[in-house]
């Protein structure tokens, strides 16, 4: 049998994210090429391209897969829209976008990031939406709901961020955000 030959996918991933913010501090996000990030991870162009389709998608992979796996969860049967919604404060911390959230300034990446918190939170919000009306929630009840528990959970990541994401749990940090966000909703009904 022999070795394997090549770098493990998540080691790829890292590797290229990690050269990615290395860039997007010294030179700014905008003024980084592709063709830059490859040289200082040591890949080829087409191994970025096997793993991102664009710089924006590199700061979001690790969430954008939280918030799949949170769609499947709502999608699903098997659990009630409170535990599906627990599914997103599981998984793997997005270490990157911590990092980018925390040197938005420095990285010239505040308006990419603004973009992709708007359109993933309101990704979010649709999702629970539709469980809700799924569950035969009033439709408007539905979508304060979905907008509500959607800010709670994109903004618990920004509030990690800043607090130093080493430092803090953010599961742990979810979960609070999602007791809260429970409580509120059951006083206001």
């Amino acid at each position: 049998m022999s070795p394997s030959r090549g770098r493990p996918h998540a080691s790829s991933r890292e590797m290229l994210a990690d050269a990615a913010c290395e860039l997007f501090l010294e030179r700014g996000y905008e003024a980084t090429s592709v063709s830059e990030i490859t040289r200082r991870a040591g890949v080829s162009r087409s191994s970025f391209f096997n793993y991102f389709t664009s710089k924006s998608e590199m700061l979001w992979f690790v969430f954008d897969s939280r918030v799949t796996v949170l769609e499947t969860a709502l999608r699903g049967a098997s659990r009630d829209t409170a535990g599906a919604l627990r599914v997103f404060a599981a998984g793997e911390p997005p270490e990157t976008l911590a990092l980018v959230i925390a040197e938005s300034r420095n990285m010239g990446v505040e308006e990419e990031l603004a973009a992709g918190r708007a359109s993933r939170q309101l990704r979010i919000a649709s999702a629970i939406e539709m469980r809700l009306l799924r569950d035969g929630a009033d439709p408007l009840r539905a979508e304060v709901v979905g907008a509500g528990y959607a800010a709670a959970l994109v903004g618990t990541v920004w509030r990690w961020a800043a607090l130093g994401a080493g430092r803090h749990s953010l599961n742990e940090m979810l979960e609070g955000a999602l007791e809260t966000a429970d409580e509120l909703l059951a006083s206001a009904s």
